[in-house]
This record gives structure tokens, sequence and C-alpha cells, in this order.
């Protein structure tokens, strides 16, 4: 008996019990040996990627040769109204900003203006009012701004205007991007609250000479900088004056002298788009005025 048992208990040990039913084990199947690591290969080398610290650098250096073009550009166009000419005296032009330390680049001789990290030269083409330009070269000096060359040329060609403007340069690009003397370019819908101030002030002028307002932007004098490429916002109709994000109209109510005014910038490109800026005769702001600097 005791024989016999312990066959039994050997018989179930090899059973395994699955629904209910016994089934006999199968045997194990035979072992392979393991196969031997593959040794990967090593990666090809990837360059680096440029550091987000250098692409912020580039950004600032392209912004401050569009600051420096802009402001060149907006003192031609003051003497371009003194003296019906263009000047290549860089005393008689805005100096561009220095570095937040105070400290600008060397400058060959005294027919440059020297900025944080470029030097600016200006020609002029032509001696007609209607028939000449001036150009603007700036060029990088020392860092990452060595090597780097920008050139504008803005004038008149047979009586009409022209502009030639380095596309790498994008005013939308810059905003937030802060100037070499630390201050930042102010908000885009900035350019509508200025500009809404500019037609304000010429319907009020306007109305001392004529003791009326008017709805046309050319009788007031009123006439808004393009973009800096020369390319101007779209227009639905004449009775809109474009600039360069924004478009402007002026609306009069009542007889003459009694009147009334609202004015309207809507903002037709880029980050403006769909905004809406109005200004009264009694300078009531609808939103509120956007507090820009002058």
């Amino acid at each position: 008996m005791r024989s016999l048992s312990f066959r039994i208990t050997r018989l179930v040990s090899a059973l395994i019990v699955l629904g209910g039913c016994e089934r006999q084990e199968q045997p194990p199947a035979p072992t392979r040996s393991a196969p031997a690591p593959v040794k990967a290969s090593a990666p090809a080398p990837v360059p680096p990627s440029r550091s987000t610290t250098e692409q912020e650098l580039r950004e600032r250096l392209r912004c401050e040769a569009l600051l420096g073009f802009s402001g060149l550009l907006a003192g031609q166009q003051e003497y371009f109204g003194e003296k019906d000419a263009w000047t290549t005296d860089v005393t008689r032009l805005p100096t561009p900003a220095p570095c937040t330390d105070g400290s600008r680049v060397p400058t060959p001789d005294a027919t440059w203006l020297a900025g944080c990290h470029f030097r600016y030269a200006v020609s002029v083409a032509g001696s007609l009012p209607d028939n000449s330009t001036f150009s603007v070269r700036a060029v990088g000096v020392g860092g990452l701004a060595e090597g780097l060359t920008y050139s504008m040329t803005h004038g008149y060609v047979d009586g009409k205007p022209v502009r030639v403007w380095p596309s790498e340069l994008v005013l939308e690009e810059c905003h937030g991007v802060r100037r070499p003397e630390g201050t930042p370019l102010p908000a885009p819908l900035c350019e509508g609250a200025s500009n809404l101030k500019a037609l304000f002030t010429s319907e009020k002028a306007y109305f001392g000479e004529k003791d009326r307002y008017s709805e046309s932007a050319a009788q007031v004098g009123f006439a808004p900088e393009p973009c800096l490429d020369g390319s101007r916002a779209p227009v639905p109709d004449d009775t809109w004056t474009a600039g360069c994000r924004f478009i402007y109209r002026a609306e009069v109510s009542g007889t003459a002298p009694e009147q009334t005014f609202l004015l309207t910038a809507r903002g037709m490109k880029g980050p403006v788009v769909e905004q809406k800026l109005t200004l009264d005769s009694q300078y009531t702001w609808s939103p509120a005025d956007p507090g820009c600097a002058p």
C-alpha cells in the first residue's frame, strides 16, 4: 500500500488541473542557448542645434538694425520736409541708440554713425526733390554682428515714391524685443493709437482755420506712414486712408461750425486684425486710451 500511495502522489504532481479537467503536463521544451548580444553601432554624431540664446541674440541684432534704419528714415523725412533734399550730413540725423552701458561700435571716420553693434553710412543720389533718393548701409561690428550688412533706400524716382527695404528686417518680429538701450518696442496697437492722435490734431487745426471739420484726410493733411517696407493695409473704399497695419476714417456730424467728429482706426493685418479704436472730438477713446508713448 505504501508503494501504491507513493506512486499516486508522484502521478498527481505530474498533472495540471484546467477547468476541472485533468491534463498531463507537457514536457518542457528543450532550452536554446541565448543568442549572443548584438553590440549597437554608435549613432552618427548630430551637429548641435543653435542655442536659443544665440537665436535670441541674432533676432535682437536684426531688430537693432531695423530700429537704426527707422530712426534715420524719420530723420531724413524731417530734413526733406524743411529743405526739399536729403542729407549726407550725419550731424543732422538722429544718432542710433548705444548699448545699455553707453558703449558704441568704432567708426572709420566722422561720416559714419555709430550704434550698439552696427555703424551706419548714408549716401544720396540725385539732386531734384522729385528725383532723388538716399540710402543707408548698416555694417555689423564684432561678435555675432560681424559680417552682417543691411541696406535700405528711400526717396523719389520720376516723382514717384520708392522704398527698398531688406526682407530680413520685419517689424512684427521685433515687438517685445528690447532695444539696444533696454527699452521695449511699443505694442502693435500703438500704431493705430498714435495715428488717431495725429488725425485728431489735424482735424482741430483744420477747424481752427476753416471753422469746420473734414472727412478728407488729404484736406486736413493727415498722411500716415506705410510699413517700413513701403506696403500699406488694404482699404475697402476711398473713405478710408491706409497706414501700415491700420486704416483710418473720419466721420463728421452736424452743420458747421456746430460739428463733431468720430475717428476710427481699424486693424487690417498682422497682430492687430479685427482690433478697432475710436476717438471723438471731445477726446473720448473707445476702448480706453492704450497709453502709448508719443
